[in-house]
C-alpha cells in the first residue's frame, strides 16, 4: 500500500474529519483511509483510473458519493487538500507507478497554480517521465500539454471550490478526453 506523501493527511489516516482545507463548515465527513487518502477503503487493488493532484480531486466541500473521482468505476483518489504542493502529488504518483498497483491504469493529474512557488510547465514533463498517457488538467492558467477545464458552474458547501454539478460535468469531460 502506498502511504500519502503529504504529512498532514497522513497524520489523520484511518480517521474521519469534518473540517479540512478551506472547508471549515463541519458539515462534510472526510473519511481518510489508512494510507492517508480520502477514501472509504484502503488502496490494495489495481485501479482502472488513478486521480492525482488538487483539492478538486480530494473533493473539498463535497460528499463522497458526489466526488469527481467517484463518477468513475474502479478509481483511486490520490488528491491532496489543505497545505500542499504539486511536488507532493508528483511523489505520490512516483510511488504509485513504482508499485504493483500500476497496471494499465489511466492517470489523471490535476495541477494547482502555485505561482512563484512551483513551475507547472517544468513539472508536467517530470510527470510524463513517470508514466505514459497522463491526462493533465489545469484549472486556471493554461499549460502546454494540459486540458484546461471550463469554469465552475456551482460551488461546494464552503463556497471556495467546485460544487457537485461541476464535479459531474468535469467527470463527463474527462471521460471524453480519456476515450479519444
Amino acid at each position: 500500500m502506498i502511504p500519502n506523501n503529504n504529512r498532514a493527511l497522513y497524520a489523520v489516516r484511518g480517521t474521519t474529519v469534518t473540517r479540512w482545507g478551506k472547508d471549515q463548515t463541519g458539515t462534510i465527513s472526510y473519511k481518510i483511509n489508512n494510507q492517508g487518502f480520502r477514501s472509504n477503503v484502503d488502496y490494495d487493488w489495481s485501479p482502472k483510473y488513478a486521480f492525482f493532484g488538487s483539492s478538486t480531486v480530494f473533493g473539498i466541500g463535497i460528499n463522497g458519493q458526489d466526488l469527481l473521482v467517484n463518477q468513475f468505476d474502479n478509481a483511486h483518489n490520490y488528491g491532496l487538500a489543505g497545505d500542499y504542493l504539486n511536488c507532493e502529488s508528483l511523489e505520490n504518483l512516483r510511488a504509485f507507478v513504482a508499485s504493483p498497483l500500476y497496471q494499465n491504469t489511466q492517470i489523471v493529474f490535476f495541477w494547482i497554480d502555485r505561482l512563484g512557488i512551483e513551475k507547472i510547465e517544468q513539472l508536467i514533463p517530470v510527470a510524463n517521465s513517470l508514466a505514459k498517457n497522463i491526462l493533465h488538467i489545469s484549472q486556471g492558467v493554461k499549460y502546454e500539454g494540459a486540458v484546461n477545464l471550463m469554469p465552475h458552474i456551482d460551488l461546494d458547501i464552503s463556497g471556495t471550490q467546485p460544487g457537485v454539478k461541476t464535479h459531474k460535468l468535469w467527470a463527463k469531460t474527462i471521460r471524453l478526453c480519456l476515450n479519444k
